[in-house]
């Protein structure tokens, strides 16, 4: 009797070179899907920026129906308490914080002593609070607290917190209650401003109400310095069009200044970076409008052109003795942008040009 023997075909492995290969292939599959995880990502991030800014737009709007004006952009306050002149005026909160109460934040908003300024030690533990409402998600450093020594006016440390977003100040911001130059102020939120809706005269569509400003492209010294969010300063919660969107890539850094050739102390002492609109997002910035909508403006935007020399436009002029009041050349254009930051410039504004 015959045994058969059954053969069993033999194993074999993977070489080295069809590993490579499959190594290969999955690397160029995940090369192709990872800008599309990221353009997914980002258009999640943006969304949740639109968001934020229709919340600001919405608030602004009850705080209307409330009080008949906008927020002031900058609040002058008694440093009660400061050593060696109780009756010293230094500005105080933002006009964020006052928009607290209509932006699900009634608890930080109750928490505000509105009797003394918002740097007298009672009031400094708002400055530390989280309002997540204010961070974009597309700015990474933005929720970052920082305790900035001896800050408030009683010389005690200050925790704060940051905001990505800022009123609209106009074409340009002015440094004093004092300032004649608040009547020459052509924005919805500004130092002193009692803006009502009745007074923008240009239209709720073409008037911007709120922008963001990409806080992490700051050097390390502005991010601790500026942007604070409970901060009436110029440039910490106000911005301006009189630099171009995003000026990382388009203008020089221009310091404040008093002096030629620059000029910049009646803007407000602040720089180009920290006190114009700014983003993360692709292409341009999201800007809430008053009549509550928010809009992504892209940089190709018509912009009045700057001397690179000197960092003002070339497009506007300005009185070298005081009151030193900005104004735009006669005949000269003014750019789309800059009229959508106006309230009452007489602009015609076409939805095509933006």
């Amino acid at each position: 009797m015959k045994f058969g023997f059954v053969r069993t075909a033999s194993r074999r492995g993977f070489t080295l070179i069809e590993l490579l290969v499959v190594i290969a292939i999955i690397a160029v599959l995940i090369s192709l899907l990872l800008p599309a995880v990221q353009s997914a990502r980002e258009a999640a991030r943006r969304a949740q920026c639109v968001n934020n800014l229709k919340q600001l737009a919405l608030a602004a709007h009850n705080y209307l129906d409330s009080n008949n004006t906008l927020p002031q952009g900058i609040q002058y306050q008694y440093a009660s308490g400061h050593p060696g002149d109780p009756n010293w005026l230094y500005t105080s909160g933002s006009c964020l914080v006052p928009l607290l109460q209509f932006a699900e934040q009634t608890a930080v908003f109750n928490a505000v002593n509105f009797n003394i300024n918002m740097y007298n030690v009672e009031n400094t533990t708002i400055s530390g609070v989280a309002v997540r409402t204010l961070w974009c998600p597309s700015d990474a450093l933005i929720e970052t607290q920082q305790l900035i020594a001896q800050a408030t006016l009683d010389g005690t440390d200050l925790p704060m917190r940051y905001s990505s977003y800022a009123g609209n100040a106009g074409t340009w911001l002015q440094a004093y209650p004092e300032d004649v130059r608040v009547n020459n102020m052509n924005g919805v939120i500004f130092l002193l401003s009692r803006v009502s809706l009745a007074s923008i005269t240009d239209g709720t569509s073409n008037t911007m109400a709120f922008s963001e400003r990409a806080h992490s492209k700051l050097n390390q010294s502005d991010q601790v310095s500026w942007h604070w969010w409970t901060s009436g300063n110029n440039g910490d919660t106000m911005f301006t069009t009189i630099w171009p969107m995003n000026p990382f890539t388009r203008a020089q850094n221009f310091q404040a200044s008093d002096n030629p050739p620059n000029y910049f102390r009646s803007t407000g002492g602040c720089d180009a970076y920290v006190a114009s609109a700014s983003s993360f997002h692709p292409g341009g910035a999201n800007f809430a409008f008053m009549d509550g909508s928010v809009k992504f403006l892209k940089d190709t935007i018509d912009s009045w052109p700057l001397d690179q020399s000197t960092g003002v436009p070339t497009s506007v002029t300005r009185l070298q003795a005081p009151p030193r009041l900005w104004s735009v050349i006669p005949g000269s254009k003014v750019g789309v942008y800059q009229a959508l930051s106006t309230r009452n410039g007489g602009e015609v504004i076409s939805a095509d040009t933006y």
